[in-house]
Formats: structure tokens, sequence, C-alpha cells
């Protein structure tokens, strides 16, 4: 089985949990934007043909029109426009401070720009066309705007390309997937604008040089295109300044209506107006506050415990309320861009905010703020090592804990996985942070046959001072944790270690101590070997309970590390036959 076979299921469980998460105005703008890209994307391709010829423009231009030429399609993507604008402006009035990130700001202004420009555009082409039956084709079009019209279309497509990818960038810098695929969709960001504007402007250099071609388009076309465009400006921006009035309003009557108080850590007060949202409050008072997300509840990052409220705060909306569910929160965590308190609180931000730095620029690492995300974690630890220490001398002890180390770091890594940390004679390591849970699982059993392998090795030749050989227990689990940059080196080096947190962590240390009365030398979860796909029937089944849990933990102690990659091949379960993973269930 490879990685691919189960790419596509673990890529539509990811849009699935991508698309469906927020309140229905988010998803109704998520979807809306997303209508909007794709015709975009379906344009802006149909302009590079032109880097080839005018005609293979125009050819081109069948197959786009053929696709969102249709009454249907055209009502889709109208639809689409008007709600994502509406939605935009409903966002903007809610607002009880224009204070923002710049990213929230530079997005924000983009995509008021775009109206302007694009109004008589649209009513160049599919206006004409609806009232006047005159089809808009690439020599038409590329006639009417070159060259008067050339650097304000080249602006707006532009614009409209930095718009979508902004907004894309920061709905979508939070998942595992995104992180992988960034270098390529980063480079696909800024190439496929370039040929597009390379092809059109290619495309209409050369209609201009055809001096046969005669516009339809006369002075009564043009005098509607500018009349319709005055209306419809007229309405659009005077929605956008009606949704800037109500911001105004507000900040102004934010001194004259009755104000609560929001206490911060460290004695630090301040007065908001009722209804702003806590971000909104953290951010008009100039307090740092994150919000990887922008405020929209797709991550926690601005998350904060309630520490006294003197009424009852309103429950959580449903994007909220999943995204607590998620985390595990319990009742003192909100999310402090969704709650908009109307009485007296007093707060502690759970995600700090550093103030100088290379983090302080922008959150460019997602594991700087955490990923969640199905892994195998191994510990691996030394039998009486201590009294080891006791009998032999340090320097003996030293050079044999280091190539004990070394052997068992080298293994990890040779597997594919990431050594975590170094916990006196133990190891702690993670499998799975860039490749499917299924393939980690068998990652991780590989490292453990080759430590066995490389243990026997180190035995061999541990000289004879040592009289007792060195033996070790393995701990594997496999489920979600999160993966982070922890302490001040990870804030500040996007090279810092990766550490896990989580239950899966508590889980596999609690597994490696299993070995010392079971006396084996490997216990796996039932989690890790439904996720590699195998079955090993000279291991030995077992329960045991948790500290904190209800339900037994079923796991498979085992004593020879030699034949694992072996049942690895012999063994298949029906998930390995069909090419899926059976660990995806993990992921969901």
């Amino acid at each position: 089985m490879t990685e691919h076979a189960a790419e596509p299921g673990r890529i539509r469980g990811w849009f699935s949990r991508t698309l469906a998460s927020g309140t229905w105005q988010q998803k109704l703008r998520l979807w809306s934007g997303l209508v909007m890209f794709a015709f975009c994307l379906s344009h802006f391709t149909n302009h590079a043909l032109g880097i080839i010829s005018v005609k293979a423009m125009d050819r081109g231009s069948l197959w786009h029109y053929e696709v969102w030429g249709s009454p249907f399609a055209v009502g889709v993507l109208a639809t689409a426009a008007c709600l994502h604008v509406g939605l935009a402006l409903w966002r903007t009035a809610q607002r009880h401070t224009l204070a923002m990130p710049t990213w929230e700001f530079t997005q924000l202004v983009l995509g008021l720009y775009i109206p302007w420009t694009l109004i008589p555009h649209v009513l160049a082409t599919l206006g004409l066309k609806n009232v006047f039956n005159i089809i808009p084709t690439y020599p038409q079009m590329l006639t009417l705007l070159w060259p008067n019209g050339a650097v304000m279309q080249s602006v707006l497509l532009l614009v409209v390309w930095s718009h979508s990818m902004i907004g894309l960038h920061f709905w979508l810098r939070i998942y595992p997937l995104y992180r992988r695929l960034l270098p390529y969709l980063a480079t696909f960001a800024i190439v496929f604008p370039l040929l597009a504007l390379w092809g059109w402007i290619e495309g209409a250099r050369r209609q201009a040089q055809n001096t046969g071609y005669r516009l339809k388009v006369t002075d009564e076309h043009f005098t509607w295109i500018e009349a319709m465009t005055a209306d419809i400006r007229a309405i659009v921006f005077g929605l956008v300044i009606l949704s800037l009035a109500v911001v105004a309003i507000r900040l102004v009557a934010h001194r004259m209506r009755r104000k609560i108080t929001v206490q911060y850590p460290g004695e630090v007060k301040v007065r908001a107006l009722p209804g702003a949202s806590l971000l909104e409050i953290s951010r008009m008072n100039g307090i740092p506050h994150t919000a990887v997300c922008g405020g929209r509840a797709r991550c926690s990052t601005c998350r904060v415990r309630i520490l006294g409220s003197e009424e009852p705060l309103p429950d959580a909306n449903s994007a909220e309320g999943a995204v607590l569910r998620r985390i595990g929160a319990d009742e003192t965590i909100r999310l402090a861009c969704q709650i908009r308190p109307t009485t007296n609180l007093c707060i502690q931000p759970l995600v700090p905010v550093k103030a100088s730095g290379p983090a302080a620029a922008g959150p460019t690492d997602a594991y700087y703020w955490g990923v969640e995300q199905p892994v195998v974690v191994m510990f691996v630890d030394l039998r009486n090592f201590t009294a080891i220490t006791e009998r032999h001398l340090s320097y003996d002890v030293v050079f044999l804990l280091n190539r004990y180390l070394d052997t068992v770091s080298s293994a990890i890594r040779g597997a594919g996985g990431h050594v975590d940390k170094f916990i006196g004679d133990g190891v702690m390591a993670i499998f799975g942070m860039d490749r499917p849970i299924g393939d980690a699982a068998r990652q991780a059993l590989m490292a453990c046959e080759t430590i066995g392998g490389a243990l026997d090795e180190l035995n061999a030749d541990r000289g004879p001072q040592f009289t007792e050989p060195l033996r070790l227990g393995i701990g594997l689990h496999a489920g979600p944790a999160i993966l982070g940059r922890i302490g001040a080196a990870g804030a500040d080096s996007p090279a810092a270690p990766i550490t896990a947190l989580g239950d899966v962590v508590n889980t596999a240390s609690r597994l490696e101590a299993e070995n010392k009365q079971l006396q084996t030398t490997l216990t796996a979860s039932q989690e890790v070997l439904d996720a590699a796909g195998i079955h090993l029937p000279d291991a030995t089944p077992a329960e045991i309970l948790l500290r904190g849990k209800s339900v037994p933990l079923k796991i498979y102690a085992i004593k020879e590390l030699k034949h694992l990659t072996a049942a690895i091949s012999i063994h298949p379960t029906p998930q390995m036959r069909s090419g899926e993973h059976g660990a995806d269930e993990l992921h969901t």
C-alpha cells in the first residue's frame, strides 16, 4: 500500500472539515468566495492563452462560456457575488472598531476596490450580451481595453488575485495539508497571474495590429455602460458608506453609553461598549491578543479563561461551540472573537503574544501556533540503567549511554521518525508529522525492529566491564496530538525542535512502563496495529485501565522485535489489501 492510495480519502475528509466549519454567515461567505475564485481561475487561464494567439484565446473562451455562460451558472455566479459582497459589508458593519491586523485591512481595501473597476467590465461583457445581444468575444474586449484601459484592467487582475490569495491563505494556513503544499501553492500564486497578465497584454497588442477588425460596440452602448456603471456604483458604494457609517456611529455612541469593564492579567482594566467582541475590545485598547484565523472561529488561539463575570455570559454559538468541543475546553474557556460581553469581566488570555522577535512579525510557521494531527508516539527506555551508573566508572557510563542514544536516534530517523527529546536514558519520538497515520505506524514498527537489532550489536561489543546486557522497553500509541514549538526557543526560531502534546503522549509513556510488568520489550496499542494494518500472531493481547479513563485500552505485548517488518507484508489486513488506511478514522 502506498501513501497515494489513501491521499484522496484524506483530502476529502480535510475538505469536509474545513468547508463545514464556522457560522452560517462564514460558510456562505466562504462558499461564495470559492465560486468566484473558480470563475477567476477559469477566466485568467483563458487570458494566458494570449501568449499563443488571439485565436487561441477566442477558442478557449468557448469552453469558458460553456461552463459559465448558461443561465444557471450566471445565476449562481451572480448570487455568489451578491452574497460575498453583502456578507463582507455586513461583517464590516458589525465591527465595533476599525483596528485590525494589516492583512485584514489589506484584504478589506482590495475588496472595496474590486467593484469600482469590475462593474464596468461586467457591463461591457455580460451586460451587452444580455441587453443588446452583443457576444463578448476576445477580439472585441481586447479592442475596447487597449490601450486606454490596459493599466486599469491589469491592476484589476492583480487586485482580484491578491484578494483571493489573502483570503485562501488565512483560511487554510492552520491546516497541516496546506502547510505541506505551501511551497508549490506559493509558486503557483506568483506565476499564474503573471502568465495571465502576459497573455492578455500580448493578445491585446496583437489585436491592435489587426486593422481590418471593426468594433460592434457603438456610442449608444458606451452611453448605456456609463449610465449603468454610475447607478450600480452608487448602490454598492452607498452600502459601503452605510456600513462604515454604522461603525462610526458605534464609535460615537461608545462615549455616550454605559460601558463595561474588562480586566486583564496584571490589573490592566479597560472600558468598552457592550456588544463588541472581546477580541475587538483588546484591539481597540491596544492590548495584544492572538487570533490566527482573524476572528473567524476557525482556530482556538484567541481563547480566554473567564475568571469572573457579574452576570452569566451568552451561550456559545455553533462555530464557537464546535471549536471548544474539539479542544476539550471546560465551561470557563471561551473564544474572544465570538463572545460579546454585556457585563463586567475578568479574563486571562491563554495564548501569549510575542512583543518582539520573528514571531511578532506574523505566524509564518504553523508549528508556532500548534498543529493538530494524528501521529504515532514512541517512548524508548533502558532497563536497570540506574544500577549500571552506580557500578561503573562515569566515563564508561557516559560513553555507553551516548552510543545507545546515537543508535536509537539513528534508527528512528532512518525509519522516517522525528526525535522529540532525550529524557535521561529515554527517548521520545514522533512518527507521522509529514506522512499519513498508516505509514507512520509502519515506520514506527520498523524502527522498533531496527532498534532491537542495533541493541544486539551494541551488546555484542559493549565491553567486559558491563557484565549485564542492555535491555530496553518500547511503548507505541497512535492518536491525535498537538505538534508545536514550545518555549522561548520555539518562539524564536522556525528550526527549533517540535514536540507533541496530548493524551497520546501520556499513553505511549504508560505503555513503555507496562513492559516491566509484562516482561516484554514492546507494548503497542490496538490503534497502532490498526493504523499499520497488520496482525501480530505472536503478540500477547491484554487490557489496561489508564488513570482517568473509564474504558480499558487494548494492547499487544511483544518479546522479540525480529519479525515486525515481515509481519507488515505477511499479515495484511482487509484495509491494506483495499488500499485504505485503517487509521484515517483517528483523524476524524
